[in-house]
């Protein structure tokens, strides 16, 4: 398919009054809005993965390169993402058109909605581990922010575990190098990315307590991020309201 032919399948499903509420929401002005919402912006990628996806990312692509020429909507970026997870390749050839679009990613809602399409990942997970590995050490808010998100979706199970709490509270060498090169001038951690560690870190509170718990107990992280972490796991509802409770000890 066409980007033209795409983009008017957006444009037939945005509403203006969404756009409204959406544009406050993802708190982005890096590329303008239409206001399509998530399920049909992936019901059009799922029309395009089946239809000639190979010349709609190319075109992408090409037009990716030439930044100030390409006239991106957000929604069009997160179609984008959204097609490389659906449509059939390989893993060399996803990887390759991933780089592409990683690199450009918009807003955490650009991030977020593409990443959740990449059940991909769960396959050949060494591959994909490394894959994500080489984005955060790259740095970059909306970088880091893929290789975290993605391994929140794909990599907290029994082989990654305590990797995973490595490198979500911080302690991992490779998000140390890439979270250093994405502070800005004033030297703070990009908001985007200590939010990811957050959720994450609740998320592996939830799936493995008592190493996440021990985690906690050593206060050892940076305090925004473990604040925040334990406001997540005290909101959600798949904790316990005994360790609600209990996670205040560890507030810092």
């Amino acid at each position: 398919m066409k980007r033209s032919e795409v983009r008017n399948l957006l444009l037939q499903a945005a509403d203006s009054s969404y756009k409204e509420f959406n544009d406050r929401i993802t708190n982005s002005d890096a590329a303008p809005s239409i206001g399509v919402r998530v399920p049909d912006i992936r019901e059009i990628a799922k029309d395009v993965s089946r239809n000639g996806w190979e010349p709609y990312l190319k075109e992408m692509e090409e037009l990716s390169a030439k930044a100030e020429e390409s006239g991106l909507w957000q929604e069009e970026h997160m179609l984008w993402g959204i097609v490389i997870g659906l449509a059939k390749m390989d893993e060399d050839m996803r990887a390759a058109h991933l780089d592409r679009w990683v690199s450009g990613i918009l807003s955490w809602a650009d991030c977020d909605s593409s990443v959740s399409s990449f059940k991909f990942m769960k396959k050949n997970q060494n591959f994909w581990y490394s894959y994500n590995k080489k984005w955060m050490e790259r740095g970059g808010e909306f970088q880091m922010r893929f290789a975290l998100v993605s391994f929140m979706q794909y990599f907290i199970n029994d082989t990654y575990i305590d990797q995973m709490l490595d490198i979500f509270s911080g302690k991992s060498s490779a998000f140390a190098c890439g979270l250093e090169r994405s502070k800005n001038e004033n030297g703070e951690s990009p908001y985007y990315i200590r939010m990811a560690q957050a959720w994450a870190l609740s998320v592996c509170f939830v799936k493995y307590r008592e190493k996440t718990w021990k985690l906690f107990a050593q206060q050892s992280m940076d305090p925004w991020v473990q604040n925040k972490a334990i406001q997540k796991c005290r909101e959600s509802y798949r904790v316990t309201p005994e360790d609600k409770e209990l996670l205040k000890q560890w507030k810092m």
